[in-house]
């Protein structure tokens, strides 16, 4: 296992430096075929673990050399495998071998092709270390490097200057979540003397439920995932983000990079469990933030700025359930909704592009005669978000709906009422794009 988890990591890294210096004068296939190569190669390793890998095991530990020690704190440079971890890489290399095949083709008229491709490689290549990291540390290397590949994907078309105020924005917004996250592991490292997953879930055993201490770190910790996954009030920069390619908003601003913060909350959830307060907190952030974004997706015209809202406030779910406790529920949505947004964010793209840029649904309508398989796919995606039965997102976020009613029956009748408003506005935006006449010019 221990050379396949090398080769899953280094392979997306590869792929950015052989793009990165050679890209420019390389033919465009071959520079989207194998930054596309490295990333399905690195899903089907994954693959191979998954299959053979022992649900009830304890986590393994690979640790490559030892990076440094400060005030007797030992810090190992490794990777850690488990049902977590295995689950987020295979979200992160098989949508993003499929967005990274998809992008082949809806890039490929752009100048920035092979510098395009640069960066979502290297993407992937943070997104892994985030996830398969055994340590706080390098847990948040992988965050600021994926903070800074979605700066400098946002703001890919930088000669727009709207779009690089956006990025800007996205950037200084996540820096403010970071510096939370900063002071969190500094006061873990410093309560428990150590960082890495495993030793500091056993020496949090010293921590009295509920002490100042604890949701003193807890808070820290939320801060940060708060700003990644873009939680009320660091909430306004996702739909800013729009700004950048559609593939884009599908792999980082959909289903990988914004669930960043729930994936940091679940690998703490052994401090998190002991702060009732902090988690009582999330909860009702999550709730906050998933009626707020539900209603502002009901008043855009912007067909990318509606999946944007409806984004913030399935990760409102995400976080009321890891608020309750609910981590197992939390991390199925999250999969789930990886897919069926992805889903929706590429078909959005189709449309954008038979649109010739278009992205406003009021000058839309009629397309299903025009772009009849982009037609049915996104109302698949629609289906699945809006809990139609039988569909991956029903069962998903029922359980968290089950979840909620079982902590309190006020927060499931909000809850209830975010995935009513999300069923209306996805249906306004699917209407509005393939039904009734053309209005466009």
């Amino acid at each position: 296992m221990e050379n396949i988890i090398y080769t899953i990591v280094l392979l997306p890294l590869i792929g950015f430096l052989i793009n990165g210096l050679f890209g420019k004068n390389l033919p465009k296939v071959l520079v989207g075929g194998l930054a596309t190569a490295v990333v399905f190669g690195a899903f089907c390793l994954a693959l191979s673990i998954f299959f053979s890998y022992d649900a009830g095991s304890p986590p393994t530990v690979i640790r490559a050399f030892e990076w440094f020690r400060f005030n007797g704190v030992q810090v190992n440079f490794g990777f850690q495998v488990d049902q977590l971890s295995l689950m987020m890489v295979l979200i992160i290399t098989g949508i993003g071998s499929l967005i990274h095949l998809y992008s082949m083709g809806y890039m490929a008229t752009d100048k920035g092709y092979y510098k395009f491709f640069t960066y979502l490689n290297l993407f992937i290549f943070s997104m892994l270390l985030l996830v398969l990291g055994s340590n706080y540390l390098i847990l948040f290397i992988g965050w600021e490097g994926v903070g800074l590949c979605s700066y400098l994907l946002i703001g890919f078309w930088y000669e727009n200057k709207e779009y690089g105020a956006a990025a800007r924005k996205a950037f200084i917004m996540n820096r403010i979540g970071d510096l939370g996250m900063i002071i969190g592991i500094m006061a873990i490292a410093y309560q428990t003397n150590a960082i890495d997953f495993l030793s500091v879930a056993q020496n949090s055993a010293k921590f009295e439920l509920d002490s100042p201490v604890i949701i003193f770190i807890t808070a820290s910790l939320f801060i940060g995932a708060m700003g990644k996954s873009a939680q009320v009030p660091l909430f306004t920069w996702l739909p800013d983000a729009m700004a950048g390619p559609t593939p884009v908003s599908a792999l980082i601003h959909a289903a990988t990079m914004v669930t960043a913060g729930i994936y940091l909350v679940v690998r703490s959830n052994f401090l998190f469990s002991l702060a009732p307060t902090t988690m009582d907190g999330i909860m009702l952030i999550g709730l906050i933030t998933a009626l707020i974004a539900a209603f502002i997706g009901l008043r855009q015209n912007d067909i990318k700025k509606v999946l944007a809202y409806s984004t913030v406030s399935q990760l409102g779910f995400m976080f009321v359930a890891v608020g309750i406790g609910a981590y197992t529920t939390a991390m199925f949505h999250l999969m789930t909704h990886a897919f069926f947004k992805a889903l929706l964010f590429l078909g959005s793209g189709s449309v954008i592009h038979a649109m010739s840029g278009e992205q406003d649904m009021r000058f839309m309508g009629g397309l299903k005669k025009y772009i009849p398989i982009t037609h049915i796919t996104f109302l698949i995606g629609t289906f699945a978000i809006s809990g139609f039965p039988f569909l991956s997102g029903m069962i998903s976020k029922d359980e968290i709906l089950a979840s909620a009613y079982g902590k309190n029956p006020i927060v499931w009748g909000f809850l209830f009422l975010a995935a009513t408003l999300t069923a209306i506005y996805m249906f306004r935006a699917y209407y509005l794009t393939f039904h009734g006449n053309f209005r466009g010019t």
